[in-house]
């Protein structure tokens, strides 16, 4: 009897070891893929172009001898702006070292900037003489040494720069005084070293590869140029609206 109770539980466990191994599977847990953020550090080259426009204060500053009171009225007809625009495009170089949300970089770039511009202006002096003038300035290449402090918020790097700038400037002055007679012409070109300072956000679109848009305010200091009877003091301002293309190593 005992042997008959013994076959009975053997027979109800294969049954259920069967009926067990007829049931589906269960699928194993989804775990989505971790993304690693960009890792900024590292050295970069690359290309930019983009906009400059400039705003070139003139002062002018009548001499004790030479024209006398007419003067005064040529000095103040002389100064003011001159303004100008042109197409900006060069190449970049840089290292950046990140520590956490934090990136620290240096960066160096050498551009094209093409300005040119001119004014010109007059005034009327006794007794009723038109006395003329015409200012120009043109300026080829800046190159610029900035640090660069960023916040990396993943692929995204929104910064701030500043630094050493390095422009080649020229500037002409014309006038004539027709009461005298007499005209002259006075130029000076210079490369002058000034300071930058802006701001911009590079986009890591891929590991190797990101994009920039950038501004930059430069300023390379004063200039002074004589003309007959006059010194003229030229400060040349320029903003610079870029983007950029880098290449990470």
């Amino acid at each position: 009897r005992s042997g008959r109770i013994f076959a009975a539980f053997w027979l109800l466990g294969a049954i259920g070891s069967a009926s067990a191994a007829d049931l589906p599977t269960k699928a194993p847990p989804y775990i989505a893929p971790v993304a690693v953020a960009p890792n900024w550090s590292g050295f970069y080259v690359g290309l930019n172009a983009g906009g400059v426009w400039s705003d070139t204060n003139m002062d002018w500053r009548l001499n004790p001898v030479g024209f006398g009171p007419s003067g005064v009225l040529v000095e103040q007809a002389a100064a003011g702006h001159l303004r100008t625009s042109g197409f900006t495009g060069g190449g970049q170089i840089g290292l950046n070292k990140q520590f956490d949300m934090l990136v620290f970089g240096i960066e160096g770039d050498l551009q094209y900037t093409g300005l040119s511009g001119s004014r010109s202006g007059g005034a009327i002096v006794p007794p009723g003489i038109f006395d003329s003038f015409t200012q120009s300035m043109e300026s080829r290449w800046l190159g610029t040494a900035r640090g660069r402090l960023g916040i990396a918020f993943g692929s995204w790097l929104p910064y701030a720069t500043g630094g050493v700038a390095v422009g080649r400037v020229s500037y002409s002055d014309f006038g004539f005084f027709p009461f005298l007679p007499s005209s002259n012409t006075s130029s000076i070109t210079q490369t002058r070293v000034g300071w930058t300072a802006g701001g911009g956000v590079e986009w890591k679109f891929d590991p190797r590869w990101s994009v920039k848009a950038e501004y930059l305010y430069v300023d390379t200091g004063d200039r002074d140029v004589t003309l007959f009877g006059f010194t003229g003091t030229a400060r040349a301002q320029e903003n610079i609206v870029r983007a950029g293309l880098n290449y990470h190593f």
